[in-house]
């Protein structure tokens, strides 16, 4: 990839990110996202997101997944909160007229157990790098869509790098896609949120609705 499709990729990501709002019809997430990771076997596919995070890395409130109910009644993205009491309440307005992106916040901490296992996990798509034709071949892969600069990220141990092995022309931003590949635990640092896991030579596709 050439640098100046990378700084194409980057502010393609920033673009994106500055869009607020959600789509009219909400896509279905995959998974459940539990407050804490349940055991999993040492040789099972990777296929929930709590499975990302340690079972003593417990937050108030999980991250909000697409037409998953939280619930208290509220749906969709928003009220995000971890134990220190960083992010935004349930139902608490954003204000929009800010120009400042909401920071990341949560775990970075790990869960070893899952480096080098296999990978079948239902997500959104940020992109990060396009190729000359226009094709999204690096991404932050992420539980929830978002794209607004005012909704906090999700956490770094809810978030993988990815770089294809085949790219693929993006369509919605908040169409849903299944990410398959090798998970490893490796951290990585963006402008928009940085990761715990990274996922190489990975595929995507697209989940139909």
């Amino acid at each position: 990839m050439n640098r100046s499709a990378k700084l194409l990729g980057g502010v393609l990501a920033a673009v994106l990110l500055a869009r607020c709002g959600r789509p009219a019809v909400d896509a279905p997430p995959p998974q459940a996202n539990n407050a804490a990771a349940s055991p999993v076997a040492a040789s099972a596919v990777i296929d929930r997101w709590d499975a990302l995070m340690p079972e003593e890395d417990s937050f108030q409130r999980p991250p909000p997944q697409i037409g998953l109910s939280r619930g208290n009644g509220m749906d969709g993205v928003g009220g995000l909160i971890d134990d220190t009491g960083s992010g935004s309440l349930p139902g608490q307005a954003i204000d929009h007229s800010s120009p400042l992106r909401a920071q990341q916040f949560g775990s970075s901490a790990v869960v070893d157990g899952v480096d080098g296992r296999a990978l079948h996990l239902d997500g959104y798509v940020v992109p990060l790098a396009m190729n000359d034709a226009g094709q999204v071949d690096e991404l932050l892969f992420v539980p929830f869509y978002g794209a607004c600069i005012h909704v906090p990220p999700p956490p770094p141990n809810q978030i993988i790098h990815v770089t294809l092995a085949s790219p693929i022309t993006m369509g919605a931003l908040w169409d849903p896609y299944r990410l398959s590949g090798r998970l490893q635990v490796k951290h990585f640092e963006a402008d928009i949120a940085s990761a715990s896991y990274d996922a190489a030579a990975a595929t995507l596709s697209a989940i139909n609705r």
